[in-house]
């Protein structure tokens, strides 16, 4: 895709793309707008290295070798693949260049396909991602506080869960894509 110019390659990702995702982590690691695990986590190469692949697809927005998005799809994550396979957690981040231009939309539609309820959980401090999230048709269920402790800030922080459709999600996330 050419997004303002510049060529983005969307893949889905493998083992080989470990340490192209953990640096990219540690460009995200300083950004205060950032509300990736790196935020919550002190991730190493190491871990990034264990992530299940198969089992929890990942696609990466590439530019010129380097990741600048991803989005990780974990299917059956609460109560097993093999009893919930419809049922899918996303996680998701973009580059700080290019937040606000479309590319989040692009990574949802890629990774939104063979599942049906799409869930996830966002910091409330982090309006952006709530704001994609309700665009896309998802739905705030409800808001925990002190849920995940922050590394970055030394202290617990409240998150809202979302629900979606995810064939009107990716519907919605196609058509955004496309204006953008």
């Amino acid at each position: 895709m050419t997004l303002e110019g510049r060529e983005i390659q969307i893949i889905k990702a493998n083992e080989d793309y470990a340490e192209k995702f953990y640096e990219y982590l540690q460009l995200l690691k300083d950004d205060p707008e950032n509300y990736t695990i790196i935020r919550y986590d002190d991730v190493t190469l190491e871990d990034v290295k264990k992530i299940r692949w198969n089992d929890y697809p990942m696609f990466l927005a590439i530019e010129k070798e380097k990741v600048v998005g991803s989005i990780q799809v974990m299917r059956g994550k609460y109560f097993g693949a093999l009893r919930q396979p419809h049922v899918a957690g996303i996680a998701y981040s973009v580059a700080k260049e290019f937040r606000g231009k479309g590319l989040i939309y692009a990574l949802m539609f890629y990774a939104l396909s063979n599942v049906s309820i799409v869930t996830a959980w966002v910091d409330e401090r982090n309006i952006r991602s709530q704001k994609v999230l309700e665009k896309l048709g998802a739905r705030k269920i409800g808001k925990i506080d002190d849920f995940m402790y922050s590394i970055r800030e030394k202290s617990f922080v409240n998150m809202i869960f979302y629900v979606g459709n995810a064939e009107e999600m990716r519907r919605k996330a196609k058509e955004e894509a496309e204006r953008n």
